[in-house]
């Protein structure tokens, strides 16, 4: 196989931290939504979901290499409400924006390290 596990969980983080941007932009755009409850996803699991597709007797075509559609599964944040009982407080979803940044990047930067190599590897450049 010419990807390994490594480069499979890898694309999966940057799957994954793409989906959790959307819940948290969706978060921040209902700031103002009275009776909105603010979502959030892991990536545990989301990891765990994902490895689960990869498991011994999974589809493992190219398609199932990448991580399904189906596995965002967000849930009801355990934020405080505020006045009009919106859960959604800013300065915690800036935090989790930033930290889902940091996280996007260094799944990239490692991702693009590895292929790289794998370059330099297939072109005898080694």
């Amino acid at each position: 196989m010419l990807f390994d596990k490594t480069t499979q969980l890898l694309t999966a983080g940057i799957y994954y931290t793409g989906l959790r941007h959307k819940v948290i932009a969706n978060n921040i755009a209902n700031i103002n939504t009275p009776n909105y409850k603010a979502m959030d996803i892991t990536f545990r699991d989301q990891l765990e979901l994902f490895t689960k597709s990869q498991a011994p007797g999974a589809d493992h075509t190219a398609s199932a290499l990448l991580p399904p559609t189906t596995i965002l599964a967000p849930y009801l944040s355990d934020q405080r409400p505020s006045v009009e009982l919106n859960t959604v407080d800013i300065d915690q979803e800036q935090v989790k924006l930033t930290e889902n940044t940091l996280f996007h990047n260094s799944c990239l930067q490692l991702l693009g390290n590895k292929l790289r190599i794998l370059k330099a590897s297939i072109s005898g450049n080694a």
